[in-house]
């Protein structure tokens, strides 16, 4: 009989049974693909992690990453939740100079690459994590149809920006297709039609769409007080990879990151807060960045808190 340990967390929250839910694996070293996609669909969350000794010089960790559908080679939630739980557990541990400063850096090996993860301590205890993408921005337009895409998200065409926010794919090592809003209403009304979406956008570069629009600095009543005061509230959808909507999606947030540091006319660090998964009952808030020189982005980064909720084990027969 084979022990899986798992210790599973909240991500992109300060708050327990909130944000993005996620499982990080040990111990999964020699089983199949097919095996920890079956690990995977046993969790059901967003995304599970299986964690492995370094291959990289450089890096802390190796880490797979899976949806109930399928593996990926990069998401945010995971691996801002694994770096969590590598120190919260105790599997790196900082040293004494870390402690001192109150940070450390995980490194973690994906499939897109070495991914750093920038950790905050308080008396050694993780708070805060994040992560810089392997990759910068990279855009593609691909589907230009505003009456097309309002049909798929149940809106109307005037719900969705055009000019120099239309619709377009981004991508940090995960691309999704980018609908900007005029409102955050037209984000809460989003219904995605699943037969529309495969029509349209099934099997393109960006296919996973991702609604948002700026706040305007207004707070919707009854909006859970870690969320409130963001910039942008979002959304994201993500059939194929057996997550019909997503809580919090560090990869998408990321390409956010990178669409609108685009069509911001200056350089410098350019800042954004993100509330996503607010319809679905799990509020997060995602801390977006990008940094800018001479007109061009050499820097992506997402960031947020996490929770450990719960450790166990999982036995294979």
């Amino acid at each position: 009989m084979r022990t899986i340990r798992f210790v599973t967390t909240d991500v992109f929250t300060s708050e327990p049974f909130t944000g993005n839910q996620l499982a990080v694996c040990f111990g999964a070293e020699g089983l199949s693909t097919e095996t920890l996609q079956a690990i995977t669909r046993e969790f059901n969350y967003s995304e599970t992690t299986f964690v492995f000794e370094p291959e990289t010089p450089g890096t802390t960790r190796r880490v797979r990453i899976f949806t109930p559908g399928m593996e990926v080679p990069f998401a945010g939630h995971p691996t801002i939740g694994t770096a969590h739980v590598l120190v919260a557990t105790g599997e790196v541990k900082p040293s004494a100079e870390e402690l001192a400063t109150g940070e450390m850096t995980v490194v973690l090996g994906e499939n897109v690459g070495p991914v750093p993860v920038r950790v905050r301590l308080e008396h050694g205890v993780p708070t805060w994590a994040q992560l810089t993408t392997a990759l910068l921005p990279e855009e593609r337009v691909e589907v230009s149809d505003l009456d097309a895409l309002a049909h798929m998200l149940s809106l109307d065409p005037s719900d969705i920006l055009g000019g120099t926010y239309a619709p377009t794919g981004a991508s940090c090592g995960l691309a999704f297709q980018m609908i900007a809003l005029a409102s955050v209403d037209a984000v809460s009304r989003a219904r995605l039609r699943t037969d529309a979406w495969e029509r349209l956008l099934g099997g393109q570069w960006a296919e996973w769409p991702m609604v948002f629009a700026m706040t305007g600095g207004t707070d919707a009543p009854g909006l859970a007080a870690h969320v409130q005061g963001c910039d942008i509230r979002a959304r994201v959808f993500v059939p194929s990879g057996g997550v019909p909507e997503d809580p919090a999606t560090g990869s998408a947030n990321a390409a956010l990151a990178g669409f609108l540091a685009a069509r911001t006319p200056r350089d410098g660090t350019l800042r954004w807060e993100v509330a996503q998964g607010v319809e679905m009952g799990r509020p997060s808030r995602l801390s977006i960045e990008a940094h800018k020189s001479g007109g061009r982005i050499n820097a992506i980064r997402v960031g947020g808190a996490s929770i450990v909720m719960a450790e166990g084990t999982m036995s294979l027969r």
